[in-house]
């Protein structure tokens, strides 16, 4: 790959859209979606305005992947439905092509891009600061939501999934900057956000962010260990599985959350239906999407028609359960093959497994440590199914992606 777009960028208008561009998309993400619908509307016209330089990045394999998931989806909701199509999810999947080209477009210099690294870091620690705030001020209320499956009160409109998953992603940056920085002082305070970020994970209790946050730790421990061949690092890949432990005993709400995960797959596992279980509502739609996809393997039933498959296959096999209990199959992977039949499918296992193909992206421990616990999360999650999770996903996956790219071309963290 050739780059044709320099890092140095001499008009400040050329800066002040991309950067304001990613301000307001990580605003939004916390506080308002009319500021990120602001904020994808200013890196749209960027990537727009300059996409020639890029014409390399159209003929990338891997490129190819995010443009079929995200085409799939859309043509299927025009066929489906119509000039209606507007109204459904598969408009919004067309981010998956805009991140990636403004990311490479982008191509910060290192200056710029420790800026907004340090930028991504103070705004998840507003977030984690707000929601400590609040558990500090009611702990005793809060911990007695953790039996009933709530957690405490988060931004991003309450959507603890995908603030976990970017508090672990922060920490990521924060590692890569601790490694670019000389400073003493600014390594102190890297580590000192890790440690509260790791402790705010914990008490929180998404299993998704944990979940995240140890293979992501267990992959940086890995590759460290390979490359230095010191054998101190498998001491830290054993603390990794010992952490839960001391956080059982030592975190008040993470003991309640495993408790009650605990409690929740006593029932399903019997086969005892109960409204209210988080993660039997997780099983049940799975077992949807299973049946959904035996019924239509080959082309499946559409994007669009997938939500009334699935309420019909509620409705016939648990009558018993609510409607605020129906939920599409949750899995990424599910949802593709049931939507769109098996080049669905086949187009979602390509974009998972081309970048183990590519020597950059595989040996780079930045993009495995973000793109590993991504695509083993698309089993369980349901990532490309809304603004806020596409834009979580596409974005960093995009960044990480140029990430390694450039490092690739020749530049040093």
């Amino acid at each position: 790959m050739n780059s044709t777009i320099s890092g140095d960028k001499t008009n400040s208008w050329h800066l002040a859209l991309p950067i304001l561009g990613i301000i307001l998309l990580f605003v939004g993400f916390l506080y308002s979606r009319v500021i990120s619908n602001i904020g994808f509307l200013f890196i749209g016209v960027y990537a727009i305005i300059h996409i020639r330089q890029i014409g390399w990045l159209f003929r990338d394999r891997w490129m190819y992947t995010f443009i079929v998931l995200a085409l799939i989806p859309l043509i299927s909701d025009i066929i489906y439905e119509g000039t209606g199509f507007l109204q459904q999810r598969g408009v919004m999947k067309c981010l998956l092509i805009l991140f990636p080209a403004f990311v490479f477009v982008f191509n910060p210099n290192k200056k710029i891009l420790s800026a907004i690294h340090y930028f991504i870091i103070g705004i998840m620690t507003i977030s984690t600061m707000y929601s400590l705030q609040n558990y500090f001020f009611d702990y005793e209320n809060i911990n007695a939501q953790y039996n009933v499956s709530k957690v405490m009160s988060v931004l991003s409109f309450g959507d603890h999934i995908r603030v976990s998953w970017v508090v672990v992603i922060s920490c990521l940056l924060a590692l890569y900057q601790y490694k670019s920085t000389s400073s003493e002082y600014i390594k102190f305070l890297l580590i000192v956000y890790i440690v509260i970020q790791v402790t705010f994970l914990h008490m929180l209790g998404s299993k998704t962010g944990l979940i995240t946050l140890y293979l992501s730790g267990i992959i940086i421990l890995i590759y460290t260990f390979v490359k230095t061949k010191n054998w101190f690092y498998i001491f830290f890949i054993a603390f990794i599985f010992i952490l839960p432990m001391i956080a059982y005993k030592t975190l008040p709400t993470f003991a309640q959350r495993v408790n009650y995960i605990k409690y929740d797959f006593g029932h399903y596992s019997k086969g005892e239906f109960k409204d209210g279980l988080s993660d039997a509502v997780r099983y049940y739609s799975l077992k949807a999407g299973k049946d959904i996809i035996v019924s239509n393997p080959t082309i499946g039933v559409g994007f669009s028609s997938l939500h009334e498959e699935t309420v019909v296959w509620y409705q016939k096999n648990l009558p018993e359960l609510s409607p605020s209990s129906y939920f599409l199959p949750s899995s990424e992977i599910i949802i593709y093959w049931a939507s769109g039949g098996i080049l669905a499918l086949l187009v979602f296992l390509c974009h998972m497994f081309i970048p183990f193909t590519e020597d950059y992206l595989r040996k780079n421990v930045w993009f495995m440590a973000f793109f590993v616990p991504a695509i083993f999360s698309f089993t369980y999650e349901t990532h490309l199914e809304g603004q806020l999770p596409i834009f979580v996903y596409g974005f960093f996956a995009a960044w990480f992606w140029w990430l390694a790219w450039r490092e690739n071309q020749g530049f040093q963290t």
